[in-house]
């Protein structure tokens, strides 16, 4: 039974070097419903309207005969005016339709009307179909007929058709519901119509595989025992595994299934479309627990394209071993009998032993939730009443590589790979390496994670594509960190190429987002942004709010990249509160730290103090001393904030010693870097230079990734050696040399410098330098600069003017609204 593997592929920190890349592994969250949308049924749910046909029960349009392929949500989109034609649906209405109980921003909801008007021939100018309604909302306007069901494709209407009057007809808004966020979306707008060729169309299920591609849905719990509330995500779990690791089956895993279904509930047709176009599933397999009288009863439903299947009810003392018969049901009906299904001591304990079958569930739900420690003390339970259950075994190594402890999951994993090997389990050894290579990647062994990798993609089966993207993923990420973009990029192209393939659209929003990272790493913010603004639509349209989330959070990092740090601090606030709202506590820790780098130039000590007591009781919970050390390094950027250097410093030898640790060489650097920074500022050179050693070292061993630092380092070691002039002039003539770059060495040296000429008095080179310019927008940290300048320079009125603006931004930190990534209408 394969665990869900949470988080075991590390992302990056989305410090000061770049934003956290998801990895394909995110663990999951819980998104709005999905919506339900028919025509009323005293009325056809097939409408005509000049060359285009609706079909609202099939959810397809045509034009000219030709059907046009659109997004699932667009689709809901058109069928909810359509339906409500004769008055205008607000805002409101529409929102908590379309998404739920997500929040989203007006240029969210103007990039679906955008696709929609497409779709029907129409556009924001003429607005004959749809149009914009003054603070009212979106009309239906044009004149439609109602077609009885044998009306055909090509638009033809027999002569039974009734005509529907058209809706009255309000001024067109020039503006649509985009709004205020116009001018931040307004650019995503070439890259999105850039890849219009070749982005993926919304098919009605995905291709079909060579085998099966199965997803468990959540377990609909009717029992009402409190008690049960771990078989909803944990039977889940062990179903999957169970399928899993009989063979000749592809599973969805667990925790993406998590992400995209909210509702433990079997789904109706139109909602098992849907799931299974998120999904890239061919069969849904829904399951409902009740209690009656002394025994459980278990429905057991197999969903498959074209809304036939089997069903079964299966009663039993416990929850668990009717899980474990279920799945042996789905096998049979689906003629999935191997002989080697659930061979040997990986597997048949946990079928034959209820007590086992329980602990191993209720340990796959804590690891679903992110509770690693839970998780740990469950798996713990298997392997004590069987130390050879390899399942398990590879459960405790994730939980133990979640909370810090990696020499003891790799041991773990290793006795697993093994384990599979003997038993010739490749599911089971694919797993395990991945876990050995997530463990290398996060202490910067790129080459033992590469090894790791490579041997998972020669084992896993060709069958199995959705599990296949991910070690894609993870490979070219490898790749990335050593500074083989082109290898990198060619990675994450094929991958893109097989989600799409598969019909795998949480898998093309992971690439996008990957993309991103190797932009952001290659210094390119505002490529990164356009990148990350369309893979936030696709994980939307996938339905994953982990995903989603996380994206966010890049997105925010890379705001805070450009210099706008009210949108990096309004996205931060949107993924945190989504987060904390799923219960998904890694996203939620993620978010929070990034939150308090970019709140600290705002000087919002009190929310800091908040996020802080809070990632600090989820890392203490959990025995997560990577949170703690992503902690220590916030904290210590919010105390730089402050010029409190000894606090800074403080923090900062904390997160050293916690990366140390962990032999976490990728986030040490940074902030061996930041140490050199705060102890030149405090007068102290030999920590200055200890530090500075210490960072050569790992740039000696990776020089793609950090020689970019160097100069910054070496002027700062040369003023904490008593030349401070030396220094300033050193630095101002490297940034000379190359001016205008890009990424995080470029702009530390630039704030670096700006710090030096004020405190010497040479403020004219500040006033003049163009690198300045995009910070000056909306950085606290630039404008009061600037404002030193202004003043030293004698420009008294233009300070005040600054300083007016510089409180007006201090005051919007609080009160701005997110600026929403997808495009405004046109």
């Amino acid at each position: 039974m394969a665990p869900d593997r949470g988080r075991d592929w590390p992302a990056r920190s989305g410090a000061r070097d770049r934003p956290h890349r998801p990895d394909g592994l995110e663990s999951a969250g819980r998104p709005a419903p999905g919506i339900r949308l028919s025509a009323p049924a005293s009325v056809t749910s097939r409408y005509r309207f000049g060359d285009v046909l609706i079909d609202l029960d099939s959810r397809e349009i045509h034009r000219d005969g030709d059907r046009v392929e659109v997004e699932a949500k667009v689709f809901d989109l058109i069928a909810l005016l359509l339906d409500n034609r004769g008055r205008a649906v607000d805002k409101r209405e529409l929102n908590a339709a379309l998404w739920g109980d997500r929040p989203v921003t007006d240029a969210a909801l103007s990039q679906q009307l955008r696709k929609a008007r497409r779709a029907l021939g129409d556009d924001g100018n003429a607005q004959r179909i749809i149009r914009t309604v003054h603070g009212r909302g979106l009309l239906w306007v044009a004149e439609v007929v109602e077609a009885r069901p044998d009306a055909t494709t090509n638009g033809a209407l027999d002569d039974g058709a009734v005509t529907s009057p058209p809706a009255p007809a309000p001024a067109p808004s020039s503006r649509g519901l985009a709004g205020r966020a116009f001018a931040l979306a307004a650019a995503g707008l070439l890259l999105v119509l850039a890849i219009a060729a070749w982005w993926p169309r919304d098919a009605a299920d995905p291709p079909a595989p060579a085998v099966p591609r199965i997803a468990v849905l959540p377990l609909d719990d009717q029992s009402g025992e409190a008690a049960l509330g771990w078989t909803r995500s944990g039977l889940m779990g062990l179903m999957s595994g169970l399928l899993e690791q009989g063979g000749r089956v592809d599973v969805v895993a667990a925790r993406n299934v998590q992400a995209v279904d909210a509702a433990a509930a079997v789904p109706d047709p139109a909602q098992a479309r849907r799931l299974r176009h998120s999904l890239g599933a061919t069969h849904l397999v829904a399951t409902r627990l009740r209690r009656v009288g002394p025994v459980y009863e278990f429905d057991l439903h197999l969903l498959v394209p074209g809304g036939t299947g089997r069903d079964a009810i299966l009663h039993g003392d416990a929850p668990a071993p009717l899980a474990v018969e279920a799945v042996q049901r789905v096998r049979q009906w689906l003629s999935l009998d191997n002989p080697r299904a659930v061979a040997g001591r990986a597997g048949s304990p946990l079928l034959a032993n209820p007590f086992l079958a329980q602990a191993h569930a209720r340990g796959l739900d804590a690891q679903l939730r992110g509770d690693h420690a839970a998780a740990r003390r469950y798996f713990e339970i298997c392997l004590d009443q069987d130390p050879g259950l390899a399942w398990p075994r590879l459960g405790l190594a994730i939980a133990q590589g979640e909370t810090g402890e990696f020499d003891a999951s790799a041991r773990n994993a290793t006795q697993v790979a093994a384990a599979a090997r003997e038993l010739g389990d490749d599911e089971l050894l694919v797993a395990a390496l991945r876990q050995l290579g997530s463990i290398a990647f996060r202490r910067g062994d790129l080459d033992g994670a590469a090894v790791h990798v490579d041997a998972a993609l020669e084992d896993l089966s060709p069958a199995r594509p959705l599990a296949l993207t991910e070690l894609l993923v993870a490979r070219a990420s490898i790749d990335d960190e050593r500074g083989d973009f082109s290898r990198s990029r060619a990675g994450f192209e094929r991958a893109l190429s097989l989600a799409r393939e598969t019909g795998n659209r949480r898998g093309e929003a992971l690439v996008l987002v990957n993309l991103a990272s190797l932009e952001n790493g290659a210094g390119d913010a505002a490529a990164a942004g356009r990148l990350l603004r369309s893979g936030l639509e696709a994980a939307r349209e996938a339905g994953d709010g982990s995903l989603e989330a996380v994206t966010l959070v890049n997105l925010a990092a890379t705001e805070a990249n450009l210099g706008h740090l009210p949108d990096a601090v309004t996205l931060f606030r949107q993924a945190h509160a989504g987060a904390r709202r799923r219960g998904d506590i890694r996203t939620e820790a993620l978010a929070a730290t990034q939150l308090i780098r970019a709140l600290a130039p705002f000087g919002r000590d009190a929310e800091i103090a908040s996020l802080a007591s809070r990632v600090s009781a989820l890392a203490g919970e959990t025995g997560n001393g990577y949170w703690q050390a992503e902690l220590e390094w916030a904290l210590a950027e919010a105390a730089a904030k402050r010029a409190d250097t000894s606090a800074s410093l403080a923090h900062l030898e904390r997160a050293r010693e916690l990366y140390a640790e962990a032999g976490m060489t990728r986030n040490l650097a940074p902030v061996l870097a930041q140490i050199v920074e705060a102890a030149t500022d405090a007068g102290d050179a030999a920590r200055a230079h200890g530090a500075a050693d210490a960072f050569r070292t790992i740039a000696a061993a990776d020089p793609a990734a950090w020689n970019a630092w160097l100069p910054l380092l070496d002027a700062q070691l040369r003023k904490a050696d008593g030349d401070p002039a030396g220094a300033l002039a050193a630095l101002a003539a490297h940034l000379d040399r190359v001016p205008g770059a890009q990424g995080p060495a470029a702009f530390a040296s630039l704030f670096q410098l700006g710090r030096w000429q004020v405190a010497a008095g040479q403020t004219d080179d500040l006033l003049l330098r163009e690198d300045w310019r995009p910070w000056l927008r909306s950085h606290p940290g630039a404008i009061s600069l600037r404002i030193s300048a202004l003043r030293a320079a004698g420009r008294g009125d233009e300070a005040d003017t600054e300083q007016a603006r510089l409180g007006h931004l201090l005051d919007a930190a609080d009160a701005a609204s997110p600026p929403d990534p997808a495009l405004p209408e046109p």
